[in-house]
């Protein structure tokens, strides 16, 4: 279970929970002229014995900048097509932890899922399945080359 404990601002400042959704809402609520997206998105690097996972929140203000929050966590190593579907559900719990809490905060805005997943390369293989999971939740799915929260933020991260 993917919990909203652990995050740190894109300075590496650690937020706890509370912290984290009272920024994303002072952001939104800071200048209401704008159109917000928060977004989810997580990406995965193989280390010698494990794979390391970044995930990210993105909060951003259309047109004029944005602002994110990262959480690095650790699983033993597994195949390529079982970490990208790690990736997926990391992203996947996550969006459902923190959409219940904005819910209750009545900001406007809209709700992403970004995946590092595209067309070309290896992640073809199984890009429908997981698609068609995370929009069975509701979620609006982004992916390659339109799903820059986990294939630009949290890829640089790792």
């Amino acid at each position: 279970m993917v919990s909203l404990t652990g995050f740190k601002t894109g300075k590496g400042l650690k937020v706890e929970e509370k912290k984290l959704i009272e920024e994303i809402k002072n952001f939104i609520l800071a200048d209401r002229n704008f159109k917000y997206k928060v977004i989810v998105g997580t990406d995965s690097e193989v280390q010698k014995d494990r794979i390391e996972f970044i995930s990210v929140i993105v909060v951003h203000r259309v047109g004029n900048g944005a602002r994110f929050f990262w959480k690095r966590s650790f699983t033993n190593s597994i195949d390529l097509y079982s970490r990208l579907w790690q990736e997926a559900l990391f992203s996947l719990e996550l969006s459902k932890a923190l959409l219940s809490k904005l819910i209750k905060e009545k900001l406007e805005f809209e709700f992403e899922v970004h995946l590092d997943l595209g067309t070309n390369g290896k992640s073809n293989s199984v890009i429908k399945e997981i698609i068609n999971l995370i929009r069975g939740y509701g979620f609006e799915v982004k992916v390659k080359p339109h799903s820059f929260a986990a294939s630009k933020i949290a890829d640089h991260l790792l």
